[in-house]
């Protein structure tokens, strides 16, 4: 299975968990109509909502909570990369692939003994996955620093205001 049809299958299980719980959430809803309506047919009262909780206070733990996600997430997701990187990252060029390039070169106009000097040189192996995309991770690392940081310098002035 080539990566795209990995990432593809990735996002149709996505898609589909999405649609899944949506259509869960309107039957919720679709079923609680229905109760009322049939409540309000028969004069029975309308069935009262379940209470909700009330607001959490506000506590500077909150954003402590919220960098360590972002940041180990963040540092999952590099080393994750990396490592994928690293394990599917090199390939060696299949002879068919020479030849089509040889064939490329000669409708180019490069004259046959280059040619030939490409198809027997060994060609060295060529990255299929940069490195670099494992970057990408330092994004959340980004944002779960920032958390840590805001974390730090409230709780510090709560102290000070107590």
């Amino acid at each position: 299975m080539g990566p795209e049809a990995l990432f593809f299958g990735m996002v149709a299980v996505a898609a589909l968990i999405i649609v899944w719980s949506l259509t869960i959430r309107y039957k919720r809803h679709e079923l609680r109509h229905m109760e009322r309506m049939a409540a309000l047919e028969k004069g029975a009262p309308i069935p009262e909502e379940p209470p909700e909780k009330p607001p959490v206070p506000w506590s500077p733990r909150v954003y402590l909570l919220r960098g360590l996600i972002w940041l180990f997430t963040g540092l999952g997701l590099s080393i994750f990369l990396w490592g994928l990187s690293i394990s599917i990252g090199i390939r060696s060029q299949t002879y068919e692939d020479r030849l089509w390039r040889a064939n490329q070169f000669r409708h180019e106009g490069v004259p046959e003994e280059q040619v030939k000097d490409f198809l027997t040189r060994n060609e060295p192996v060529r990255k299929e996955f940069p490195e670099g995309v494992s970057l990408i991770g330092l994004i959340p690392i980004g944002v779960g620093l920032a958390y840590l940081i805001y974390y730090r310098g409230e709780s510090k002035r709560a102290e000070s205001k107590s």
